[in-house]
């Protein structure tokens, strides 16, 4: 009888843990549980860890000629300098990674707007959930996720596609020994998206 009862409490409550509910995506407090899927990203984030400084730079096309798909998942600075792009905003940002396992990395990030004088502050999380890669950011007025893939060792592409309101992006993020960098585009609420994008953007940050 002891048996029966100590198999069916194992059945009981390791069933209950197999079948609980993951944490929401947007959570940047609480650690996921872990599954066997997410080794493949296994310290994926964890080049990112430290320090760095750099400029943020926003883009504004002038010309918006007819999408080119080819163009737009092989960015590179080169091209985006042949482009006729109008320096709309530079923020200086200082970014702060910290690794506490090696699928789950916080972020803190400070982006300072020289025209304004003003400075917002925001934390996120980089993270592996269910097999997928996510950054979450939660932004004083809006909480923004993007979902990521990789593009060789060094490589992050994020990208999200909302449609109410309209927000779609795509990041290459590029993290070598003291440099980081990011390529991208983005569409916004009114945008026609059978036309290049109408923003751009490019950062540059260096190790500290």
């Amino acid at each position: 009888m002891y048996r029966v009862i100590t198999f069916l409490l194992m059945v009981l409550f390791g069933g209950t843990a197999c079948t609980q509910p993951q944490i929401p995506v947007d959570n940047i407090t609480e650690v996921p549980t872990f599954v066997e899927s997410d080794t493949a990203y296994a310290n994926v984030y964890r080049p990112l860890d430290g320090i760095w400084k750099g400029q943020f730079e926003i883009y504004l096309d002038t010309a918006r000629e007819t999408k080119d798909e080819r163009l737009l998942y092989n960015l590179t600075k080169v091209r985006m300098d042949s482009m006729p792009l109008l320096l709309s905003n530079t923020i200086e940002v200082t970014q702060v990674y910290r690794s506490l396992s090696p699928y789950f990395q916080t972020v803190e990030i400070t982006d300072y707007y020289p025209e304004k004088d003003e400075s917002i502050n925001s934390k996120g999380v980089n993270k592996v959930q269910d097999g997928e890669m996510w950054c979450v950011v939660r932004k004083p007025d809006e909480t923004v996720i993007h979902e990521g893939s990789t593009d060789g060792p060094e490589t992050i592409i994020w990208q999200r596609s909302e449609k109410t309101p309209q927000k779609i992006e795509y990041f290459r993020e590029t993290v070598k020994d003291s440099t980081y960098t990011i390529i991208g585009y983005g569409y916004y609420e009114g945008d026609d998206t059978t036309f290049m994008p109408k923003y751009w953007f490019y950062g540059a940050y260096k190790r500290q």
